[in-house]
């Protein structure tokens, strides 16, 4: 019903408020001198009449003796002239404005640049932001400056915030209220699998509940707020319905391997390369740098992280708690940095995924009457990675190693992992056991503890280690948000962090016995 509802409104929203309309001005200057001007597109035609009638006002009064030869709202863009509002070069010199672009033209090239650099000058010198020239041919990046959040929608996103944890906590009412009726395909029964340690047969249905106050709140924002920010949490999305689908199929079949998972979570990637151009643009380690300017190289590259980061999220999910904790404190983070540099589309993403945790976190923790499943855990590691990699392709300000020492914990659980069980053990890398950092600290409280026979005493153990990888999330999401711009104390945080990882990890091993 919340998916049903989500397309009817995306629909209905697109066939009422679809048109775009971009303020385009064109003006004769002296000496055979024209500017064109470009806006970003606008959703109503009376916002772009005023945007017209604002920049002609302010050539009238700069410039008497300009002539204005047009002044439109075009509702559709040549190619030509979607690229003036790319970063793409162009052949004429071109500045940027805040909300679009002005290019100049003339038979005397010479002429139409010193234009160019005149309106930078001239900019620059009434103390506001200089219209920076790019002569033609030229790369055009958009000015980086961090916005003020406004206090609207810092409201805004905690009304999402609560929206979607109201309707998970629902959702997962239902689930747990009428199990009954699902019970013979969503319970994840006890001791079939070393990575089982509840202690009754549970709903492993929770990414439903994640997924259905995600659309609820992406149908509330595209229908109330029209905006950019609210379209592109739609596409978001649609773009993680690949991964929840692979996941959320293996939670009611049982019968859906990692690699499909996997790839599925990659498609996911790719379709969020084409809907919102999130492709990681850098990770400021000289050479691999200059193979991620080469277009397809970067996009396949992001494709295996956010697979990666998914799968990774997926290993953490072991106990009442832990992953949807470290998510909330990692979601946290982003939304810190993303309040800081105004990003408003980052900004709501984070505290809707935190709202639909936190719901999803009161019937699973402490208790644990609903598990994630791996609908859940691949929705929320594609989450967490697209937000990141958005993070830092929209951000150039932002580091490349901010989300990676955020997320530092369940990567390297990961690789740590795989090493473990194919140099160490001469096992397959995919093969499930009970040595993952948290299950060593379940035997670690398991032997500090003797009532661990009768079921409460067992959940009551299992919930007494989220706390603990909730305290390594925090480690890493402390100095995170502390240094987000700085590369350098980034990677050294990184390192020190899987040094002690390693060390901690064999030092618990050691006062440990398997269970």
């Amino acid at each position: 019903m919340a998916a049903a509802l989500f397309i009817a409104v995306v629909t209905a929203t697109h066939f009422f408020h679809g048109r775009v309309y971009y303020p385009h001005v064109v003006v004769e200057a002296q000496e055979n001198v024209r500017l064109e001007f470009l806006q970003h597109g606008l959703r109503k035609d009376e916002a772009c009449q005023t945007a017209v009638a604002t920049i002609a006002d302010a050539i009238r009064v700069s410039c008497p003796a300009c002539r204005i030869s047009i002044r439109e709202c075009s509702g559709k863009l040549e190619p030509a002239y979607e690229k003036l509002l790319s970063e793409d070069p162009i052949e004429r010199p071109s500045s940027r404005l805040p909300h679009g672009v002005v290019t100049y033209a003339s038979d005397n090239k010479a002429l139409a640049l010193a234009a160019c650099r005149e309106t930078e000058r001239l900019t620059g010198a009434n103390g506001g932001t200089a219209a920076v020239c790019h002569p033609p041919d030229t790369e055009r990046p958009f000015q980086a400056k961090p916005q003020r959040f406004e206090s609207a929608q810092v409201f805004a996103g905690l009304m999402i915030l609560l929206l979607t944890g109201l309707i998970s906590v629902f959702v997962g009412h239902l689930i747990v209220r009428y199990d009954a009726f699902h019970a013979n395909w969503s319970y994840d029964p006890v001791k079939t699998g070393p990575q089982k340690f509840h202690s009754a047969p549970t709903p492993r249905i929770g990414g439903l509940e994640v997924m259905a106050g995600l659309f609820v709140s992406g149908a509330v924002l595209i229908a109330v707020a029209q905006s950019a920010s609210s379209e592109q949490f739609g596409y978001l999305l649609l773009a993680s319905l690949p991964a929840f689908a692979g996941g959320i199929t293996e939670d009611v079949t049982k019968n859906v391997g990692v690699l499909a998972r996997l790839l599925l979570t990659m498609l996911a990637a790719a379709v969020g390369v084409w809907l919102l151009g999130a492709v990681i643009p850098r990770l400021d380690i000289p050479g691999f740098d200059a193979l991620l300017k080469w277009a397809p190289f970067a996009i396949a590259f992001t494709m295996f992280a956010v697979g990666g980061v998914a799968n990774s999220i997926n290993i953490i999910d072991g106990y009442n708690g832990l992953a949807g904790g470290h998510a909330v404190i990692v979601l946290a983070a982003i939304a810190y940095v993303s309040a800081f540099v105004g990003d408003a589309f980052l900004f709501t993403s984070s505290l809707a995924m935190i709202g639909a945790l936190l719901g999803f976190l009161a019937w699973n923790y402490p208790k644990g009457k609903i598990f994630l499943g791996d609908g859940g855990a691949y929705l929320l590691g594609f989450w967490l990675a697209e937000l990141s990699v958005l993070l830092v392709a929209r951000h150039p300000e932002v580091s490349p190693w901010f989300p990676m020492l955020l997320l530092v914990y369940p990567i390297f659980e990961t690789l740590f992992s795989m090493y473990r069980r194919k140099v160490i053990q001469g096992q397959s890398p995919g093969q499930p056991d009970r040595m993952h950092m948290h299950q060593v600290i379940y035997m670690r409280l398991t032997q500090t503890r003797t009532d661990t026979s009768d079921p409460a005493s067992l959940t009551r153990l299992n919930s007494m280690v989220a706390p603990f990888g909730w305290l390594i999330t925090s480690a890493c999401a402390l100095p995170a948000a502390i240094f987000w711009r700085e590369t350098q104390w980034l990677v050294t945080a990184s390192i020190i962090f899987c040094v002690a990882y390693s060390l901690l990890y064999r030092q618990m091993l050691k006062r440990s016995r398997p269970v």
